[in-house]
């Protein structure tokens, strides 16, 4: 058990790590299709770009501008986690589903993590190896607030029970995600004003 619990504060950063990327990877107006079905380098990079359009929207846009709606979809999101972000996640991602449901998202991943992951040679070799997890939560963001409740975490198909999930998430999140709350709304950054999850798609209003 103490082996899944290790697992499973590791997979909590990795589910801080995807809500951010659910504010982060912000679409342009560009149409879906042209990004094509496919986990890609390219998907990535483009959704980088966007992220740097809406940056800069938000720092040169005026009170009267009218908002903007856009969409992401799960392939963006699953290229951006598989491509941009393997340098800022202390293991290998092997592969990644990206699940947008009616204000939930789900990571359904395998991950391997090295036999120097942590540091730490004793969590080492408890967690070593290739793992599958499954992570969920549901987001709710209006009226330029957000709030995210993680709901489950599964590894190797084995529940993390949820009285160990806040316990988790201070020892693992925390350090790396100060301001990060599981209890606590959040603002929603670069001026959006809503974020809209529904199945195989997230539209943003900014």
């Amino acid at each position: 058990m103490k082996k899944f619990v290790l697992i499973g504060g590791m997979s909590l950063s990795l589910m801080a790590i995807a809500a951010v990327i659910v504010f982060r990877t912000i679409a342009a107006k560009e149409s879906l299709e042209r990004l094509g079905a496919q986990v890609s380098p390219k998907a990535a990079k483009s959704l980088q770009e966007k992220i740097d359009a809406i940056k800069n929207a938000n720092e040169t846009s005026s009170h009267t501008r009218a908002p903007t709606r856009i969409e992401i979809s799960e392939i963006e999101l699953e290229s951006y986690l598989l491509f941009s972000l393997k340098n800022d996640i202390p293991a290998q991602i092997d592969s990644a589903e990206v699940q947008l449901g009616p204000d939930t998202v789900a990571l359904d991943t395998q991950i391997t993590f090295g036999p120097n992951s942590t540091g730490n040679p004793m969590v080492d070799s408890l967690i070593g190896g290739t793992h599958n997890l499954f992570l969920k939560g549901k987001l709710v963001a209006e009226q330029s607030r957000g709030k995210f409740d993680l709901q489950e975490i599964h590894v190797d198909g084995i529940p993390v029970p949820n009285i160990l999930i806040q316990a988790l998430f201070k020892k693992y999140v925390k350090p790396k995600y100060p301001e990060a709350d599981l209890n606590e709304p959040f603002d929603l950054p670069w001026g959006i004003q809503e974020l809209r999850l529904e199945p195989g798609k997230a539209s943003v209003i900014y």
